[in-house]
């Protein structure tokens, strides 16, 4: 079976339909949310929060390119659901930005032929604004879905989907009013949690290759290789050989961009996927560094390129 990502062919990504300052990461002053994900979490991906208060056409993207973007947060989206619109507007409406990470990732489960969404634990971090009037506990108060999981943390559960024939459970929490968590794992939202309580001053993210340059942009995505996971279709790393290090995305709106760059200590990963013609080629731009620029267009085959990088990145769908 070969993996394809198509979003207009899946329920599960047609949860993004439910919902309706202009800088990056660095410049809002949230940098804690990213280093904790990233240190728990092999991949992680950022995004304003008014780019998913909406299913439509994103500043200068058009509707189809923006739900691309949107692909590695459908699973917030539909986890909300259950909850009402007006929750999500709520939350959404009282954020910054958004952050996602994602690990341990498995092929749909369910009858053959197994369709649908890539499976992983994941763990949302809503940055909420300095001046925010979102309580958690209010919510959980007034709604007849959301029970408590012990202490501060909440649950709930949403519907099956193709590819997840069991309900969803979903764990939320509240912490210090600056972040909502929610995720599928109720140990990772512990650790989360824990880590952004005592977290007070900006952490040092020098290990990260590429961060000076990602936390300048509105839609980003980052890869820590592990090389440990069972099903390289699955984890979108067919064609990723020990020596790679890293994998980064960030998407400029305005300019009509998508950067992908590759970190490895050889040609051998970048030599594989050109091999797959799915994407414009990747070039040496430097020692170790591998690049490639993706025209965010109106166009079905921009879209399907697109689809593949969110797949290498482990946000993958079987049709």
């Amino acid at each position: 079976m070969r993996i394809v990502d198509r979003l207009y062919k899946l329920p599960l990504f047609l949860a993004i339909l439910l919902l309706g300052s202009n800088r990056g990461l660095a410049n809002t002053g949230q940098p804690q949310a990213a280093s904790v994900l990233l240190e728990q979490f092999e991949t992680v991906f950022y995004a304003r929060a008014d780019l998913l208060e909406g299913s439509g056409a994103y500043r200068q993207l058009s509707a189809q390119i923006s739900n691309t973007l949107r692909v590695p947060f459908a699973n917030l989206l539909q986890g909300l659901d259950p909850l009402g619109k007006q929750v999500s507007a709520e939350m959404l409406g009282n954020a910054d930005a958004a952050l996602v990470g994602a690990k341990d990732f498995r092929s749909p489960s369910g009858p053959p032929p197994n369709l649908g969404g890539v499976q992983s634990s994941s763990c949302y971090i809503i940055v909420l604004k300095k001046r925010n009037s979102f309580d958690l506990g209010r919510v959980a108060s007034k709604s007849s879905v959301i029970s408590s999981a012990g202490g501060s943390v909440w649950k709930w559960s949403a519907p099956p989907s193709e590819g997840h024939p069991q309900p969803y459970t979903f764990y939320a929490a509240q912490v210090a009013g600056a972040y909502v968590l929610i995720s599928n794992n109720a140990d990772d939202l512990g650790g989360i949690s824990g880590k952004l309580s005592i977290m007070s001053a900006a952490p040092n993210l020098d290990g990260i290759p590429d961060w000076a340059t990602l936390s300048q942009h509105e839609v980003w995505g980052y890869r820590r290789y592990r090389h440990t996971e069972e099903n390289k279709t699955a984890a979108g790393t067919s064609e990723v050989t020990p020596e790679a290090q890293a994998l980064s995305f960030f998407a400029d709106p305005k300019q009509k961009t998508g950067v992908l760059r590759l970190f490895s200590s050889t040609a051998s990963t970048s030599d594989k996927m050109n091999a797959t013609g799915t994407i414009p080629p990747f070039k040496a731009v430097g020692s170790g560094v591998w690049q490639t620029t993706i025209p965010l267009t109106e166009d079905q085959k921009t879209s399907e390129q697109m689809f593949v990088v969110m797949s290498w990145f482990g946000f993958g769908v079987y049709v």
